[in-house]
């Protein structure tokens, strides 16, 4: 009985065994399930590492449009102030003040701009300014008879040989005498003297009359009579010999 008993307990034992896999297999399951959960995040740091890459692929391919366009900008902006540098190269050569051969007739028109000015100055001043009108007066003097100068021994005798320019070229003499014996008038006076202001605003016009004269006719004449060769010939003449005078002055 004893021995029918344990056997009857030994296969119980061994039918109830199956009944213990499920439980094992769930088991299983589960922990697969677990691990899944756990490698979950895992499988989404690549995604966002694409994601990263991507970014960083396009920011430098704008980087590298950026620095394209910055690379073409400087070069037009190279290739604009190459442009300028010659056209302004081209315009000092040709005005009377740069390094190419002095135009005598451009040379002339230099030297009336600049006593216009000082006649301007001098007609703004009053009696109170008797320093002032006294060293503007100086310079004027100064200026106007190397200016006198370089046109009666230069311009004019090239001028007066041609029939078209002659009569011109007299009066310009004959000016040039009215506004000397006026500037030599001025020195004598007493600049605080009111007679010194009216003499000299004769002077200013006189002189603005012969300047008019000058550039509406004898210019003019001038520029169809002789070449440009000989007018920058006699320009170089002129700028030399006016330098010297200024140097004497």
């Amino acid at each position: 009985m004893a021995k029918t008993r344990v056997k009857a307990k030994r296969g119980a034992l061994r039918r109830a065994a199956p009944k213990r896999a499920p439980l094992k297999r769930a088991a299983k399951n589960s922990a697969t399930n677990r691990g899944r959960k756990r490698r979950a995040p895992s499988t989404s740091k690549p995604r966002k590492t694409i994601t990263l890459r991507s970014k960083r692929g396009v920011s430098s391919s704008s980087k590298r449009g950026v620095s394209s366009s910055k690379s073409t900008l400087a070069s037009a902006a190279l290739a604009v102030g190459r442009v300028i540098g010659r056209t302004v190269a081209v315009v000092a050569e040709r005005a009377p003040w740069g390094n190419g051969p002095v135009n005598a007739i451009e040379l002339l028109e230099r030297d009336h701009r600049r006593l216009e000015d000082l006649l301007k100055k001098g007609e703004e001043t009053t009696p109170r300014a008797v320093k002032g009108r006294s060293e503007l007066l100086d310079t004027i003097t100064n200026e106007l008879k190397a200016h006198e100068l370089i046109e009666e021994k230069v311009l004019y005798p090239a001028l007066k040989s041609h029939p078209e320019a002659k009569e011109i070229v007299l009066e310009g003499y004959q000016e040039h005498h009215v506004a000397d014996v006026l500037v030599a008038e001025l020195k004598q006076m007493d600049p605080a003297d009111e007679r010194w202001g009216a003499k000299f605003k004769v002077l200013k016009e006189s002189l603005e009359h012969h300047i008019g004269e000058e550039e509406k006719k004898m210019f003019p004449t001038g520029r169809s009579v002789l070449s440009r060769a000989e007018l920058e010939e006699l320009g170089a003449r002129m700028e030399a010999m006016k330098a010297d005078a200024l140097r004497r002055s």
